[in-house]
C-alpha cells in the first residue's frame, strides 16, 4: 500500500465483511478464501491504525470508525465501478437504476416512458420499486423519486409536485347504490366502508376536520351529522366508520380496493388520474384535502453532472410540467 492509499482489494475485502459482517460471506462474494480475506483486512487495519472490527460473543462486528469509514468506501467503490463502466460502455446504452415508489412508478411514470424512450436512444431505465426511504450510501441506486414531507437530507434533487391533493373516491356502482349521481353525504360516507393507506394514517381525520364536518352537498342537514356515530369534535369526539375500516400497505392495493366497490378511499389525486379519466373511479364528495408530501427526485451528490442523470431528470420535469398543465 501507497503511503495514505490502500489498496483496492484491501478495500474491496473490507467493504464486502462490513457489508455482510462476516468473513465467510465476503470471502464467498468475492471469490477469495476466508484466509485471503482476513489477511486483507488486517493489513489494512494496521496501514490505518485503526481497528476496524472486533469480535462480540463470535460475531463480527463494526468499530464505530469503521462503520463510518465503511459507509465512505462504500460510496467511492460503487463510483468506480459506474466510472468503469461508462467508459466500457462507451457507445452502448447506459443503465440508469431509479428507485421509486411502487404505486407512483405504476400509475403515472410507467405509462409515460414511451416517450422518454422515443427521445432517447443511449439511456435505458432499471426501475426498482421501493415504498421505504432509500439512502444512497448505503445502495446502488442514481436516483429516487418519492413522496415525502421533506427532501431526504443531504442530498440534491427538485421537488417536482408540491400542490397534489387527497381526493375522496369509489367505484361508480357504489356512488350510484346512494345517490342519483349526486355527492355522498357525510351520514352515507360514514355508513361505508374506509379505505386506508399505510402513508395516510390521519388522512380520514384530518379530512373531516379540514371541513368542519359540514356538508354542502345536503340542504336538508346543514350540519352534515345527521346519522353519524359519535358526538360531534367540538363536544370531544370523532366521526367514525359504521362499517370496518379497511387497512392496505401500498396505495396500489387502496386503489385497487376502491375500484372494486369495497369501499370509500382518500387517495392522492395523482395516483389516480388513469381511473378518473377512465371512470373506474369517481369523486364521492367534492371536498379536498391538501396532500401534506410533496413529490421529490433526488440523486447522489457525485452523479450530479452525469449525462445519462441530467437526460432522465430533463425528460422528467418536461413530463411533470406536462401533467401539471393538463391536470389544471
Amino acid at each position: 500500500m501507497r503511503l495514505g492509499v490502500p489498496s483496492l482489494s484491501a478495500l474491496q475485502a473490507f467493504e464486502a465483511s462490513a457489508r455482510h459482517q462476516n468473513f465467510a460471506s465476503a470471502a464467498q462474494e468475492l471469490a477469495l478464501t476466508h484466509g485471503a480475506v482476513c489477511k486483507r483486512v488486517g493489513e489494512l487495519e494496521k496501514h490505518l491504525g485503526v481497528a476496524l472490527f472486533e469480535r462480540v460473543r463470535q460475531r463480527l462486528v463494526l468499530t464505530p470508525a469503521g462503520a463510518e469509514y465503511a459507509k465512505r468506501i462504500r460510496v467511492h467503490l460503487d463510483q468506480i465501478r459506474r466510472d468503469t463502466l461508462d467508459v466500457v460502455q462507451q457507445g452502448r446504452e447506459t443503465e440508469l437504476e431509479i428507485a421509486v415508489g411502487v404505486t407512483f412508478a405504476a400509475q403515472w411514470l410507467i405509462p409515460r416512458l414511451d416517450d422518454f424512450y422515443a427521445n432517447t436512444r443511449d439511456v435505458r431505465l432499471h426501475i426498482l420499486g421501493r415504498d421505504q426511504p432509500v439512502f444512497f450510501d448505503d445502495s446502488a441506486f442514481d436516483a429516487a423519486i418519492y413522496f415525502s414531507t421533506r427532501r431526504w437530507p443531504g442530498m440534491p434533487g427538485t421537488a417536482l409536485i408540491t400542490d397534489d391533493s387527497l381526493w375522496l373516491v369509489a367505484a361508480p356502482r357504489l356512488l350510484a347504490q346512494h345517490t342519483h349521481g349526486a355527492s355522498m353525504t357525510l351520514e352515507q360516507i360514514a355508513a361505508q366502508s374506509w379505505i386506508c393507506a399505510r402513508d395516510l394514517p390521519r388522512a380520514w381525520d384530518d379530512w373531516f376536520a379540514s371541513q368542519r364536518l359540514t356538508d354542502p352537498m345536503d340542504p336538508m342537514d346543514p350540519t352534515g351529522l345527521t346519522g353519524l356515530t359519535g358526538p360531534a369534535p367540538e363536544h370531544g369526539g370523532a366521526i367514525k366508520p359504521q362499517r370496518r375500516t379497511q387497512r392496505y400497505d401500498m396505495f396500489i392495493m387502496a386503489i385497487n380496493a376502491a375500484v372494486a366497490g369495497l369501499g370509500v378511499a382518500l387517495l392522492p389525486r395523482v395516483l389516480i388520474e388513469r381511473e378518473l379519466a377512465s371512470g373506474a373511479l369517481v369523486q364521492a364528495h367534492p371536498h379536498t384535502l391538501a396532500n401534506a408530501q410533496t413529490l421529490y427526485f433526488s440523486y447522489p451528490a457525485q452523479r450530479r453532472d452525469w449525462a445519462p442523470l441530467r437526460q432522465f431528470d430533463a425528460w422528467l420535469r418536461g413530463a411533470v410540467d406536462t401533467y401539471l398543465s393538463e391536470r389544471a
